[in-house]
């Protein structure tokens, strides 16, 4: 009895401990002087020695606990999304695993709409940031720490170029290059969509497809009267059907969903299905099959005739 309480007293010693001599500090600041209904930028600041990390936002890997950002206070109306610098990238052999991680001094950026109705005077917003640390040989429990920041709201009507999310995004993008507005934008994620489909005609698996796909749907061409383009035409919607069906389906399961992680894993559907073991098994012994019907050694009458 002696040795167990020993024991815990000791284990609650270390927490308590770790909770003193946690190796990050944070600290908040924002605008100091708003006026009521305008988007203001709060600042929440990490610092922690170079051994030190805590883990990504957004980039989630199986093990450490993700980082997650809140903010809050009589002022605060809508919070936008953290904006979260370009986090670092390595093999994190406590875990086992690849991890996107921060280090040194870093950033977050909070776009946050303050209330309409808020008369002149003084407020407190206070910024909560939940984190694990760890370093090459160990990780202190996970913990929240807290900062307050003071804001003036001065009387008038916001100001127009204060109103909008986008005009916050805007700015501090152009104080942080890693935020690329351009990249976001609907023609940027076209061209890039466009461009990995050619890029994905140079890889090898590709070349041995070609010419079967061409004998097959010229072959069922054939035999259904049906012209190739109709085809090739059919063969590319079903393709470009099912990525279109994927988003839906994530923005359906996303949608009205506030908690950043939730949102992250709905977003990773697409990265569980190519990492899953059991799935791609599925979807082997499948590729398995439609390779012997298309070399003709499994004859499947799908007519029923």
């Amino acid at each position: 009895m002696i040795k167990k309480s020993c024991r815990i007293i000791l284990i609650l010693s270390g927490l308590a401990w770790c909770q003193v001599n946690n190796p990050v500090s944070v600290s908040a600041r924002a605008d100091s002087v708003a006026r009521a209904g305008e988007v203001i930028q709060v600042r929440v600041n990490a610092t922690m020695d170079e051994e030190w990390k805590i883990y990504s936002i957004y980039r989630i890997s199986d093990g450490p606990l993700p980082t997650e950002i809140s903010v809050g206070g009589t002022a605060v109306g809508v919070v936008a999304s953290v904006l979260e610098p370009e986090p670092l990238y390595t093999f994190d052999p406590g875990f086992e695993t690849d991890t996107y991680y921060h280090s040194g001094n870093i950033q977050f950026l909070v776009p946050v709409r303050l209330k309409r109705d808020l008369e002149p005077g003084n407020y407190d917003i206070v910024a909560d940031i939940f984190f694990q640390v760890c370093n090459a040989r160990l990780c202190y429990p996970p913990m929240t720490k807290s900062d307050t920041v003071n804001i003036i709201i001065e009387s008038g009507t916001p100001r127009s170029d204060r109103m909008s999310f986008t005009a916050a995004n805007v700015t501090s993008s152009d104080k942080n290059p890693s935020n690329l507005s351009g990249v976001h934008s609907l023609l940027g994620l076209l061209l890039l969509a466009i461009g990995g489909a050619v890029l994905s005609w140079v890889m090898p698996c590709v070349y041995p497809m070609v010419p079967i796909i061409i004998s097959f749907f010229g072959k069922l061409s054939d035999e259904k009267q049906i012209g190739r383009g109709t085809v090739a035409t059919m063969y590319g919607i079903g393709i470009s059907g099912t990525f279109v069906v994927i988003g839906l389906v994530v923005g359906l399961l996303s949608w009205g969903v506030n908690d950043v992680a939730t949102r992250t894993r709905y977003a990773n559907i697409g990265n569980i299905i190519a990492t899953n073991a059991w799935i791609n098994l599925v979807f082997g012994i499948l590729f398995i099959f439609f390779a012997l019907w298309m070399f003709g050694i499994i004859n499947v009458n799908v007519t029923g005739r």
